[in-house]
């Protein structure tokens, strides 16, 4: 598990481990329950502006400062960083490789929202009829777009492209359902990005088109 993994690193001395996915999932170590949001946030902020900017071969973040600093080490898919203070004998030297350990370590562990979805208890299932699917004309696609850009502006293409994979959409046959589903995720997504209350706007907005 992701969770234990960066709990190892912590007690070798790795401040605030975490590592996030493209996708959203993030996985911090336990004593880093309390910001997780916050981290999420940020490290959506930082795959979308590389997204932003174009094709560069990223490997390294450092943000240095009196009070906390950041280390990230990315790769095309995650990124494993650490959130730390000044302290005397950790160095930067230190904490990259710790890095570079956990880059290697966590090569293959999935990093999915669901991670720590808590057990729910077990019902009795009911059959339910199943609704019919509704077709919905593909080009609501454009006009959701247009309805993000006005608030994610650059950053619309990237993450709109993003959600799409993310919650298997096809483009080319699309359903109420599924166009739901994309108008939550997006909402969630941007919500990262301009805060909880614009993304519900947002998400607002993009089911007034499906309606």
């Amino acid at each position: 598990m992701a969770q234990d993994l960066l709990n190892r690193f912590e007690k070798k001395g790795l401040s605030c481990p975490f590592i996030a996915s493209k996708t959203g999932g993030v996985v911090v170590a336990s004593s880093a329950e309390s910001i997780k949001n916050e981290i999420a946030q940020m490290t959506t902020v930082i795959f979308e502006t590389i997204g932003a900017v174009g094709d560069i071969d990223i490997d390294k973040i450092e943000i240095l400062t009196d009070t906390k600093s950041l280390a990230l080490a990315l790769d095309h898919e995650n990124l494993m960083g650490s959130l730390f203070e000044p302290t005397e004998g950790v160095t930067m030297d230190d904490i990259w490789s710790f890095l570079k350990e956990l880059k290697e370590q966590s090569a293959g562990v999935e990093v999915a929202e669901e991670e720590k979805v808590e057990e729910k208890p077990k019902v009795e299932e009911k059959k339910v009829e199943e609704k019919p699917k509704v077709q919905i004309d593909t080009s609501i696609l454009d006009n959701m777009k247009d309805t993000i850009k006005d608030y994610l502006g650059d950053f619309t293409e990237r993450i709109f492209k993003n959600q799409l994979k993310a919650q298997h959409i096809k483009v080319e046959e699309l359903y109420d359902d599924d166009a739901r589903q994309l108008v939550f995720a997006l909402g969630k997504a941007a919500g990262m990005i301009i805060g909880p209350s614009k993304g519900r706007d947002m998400t607002n907005k993009l089911l007034e088109l499906l309606k």
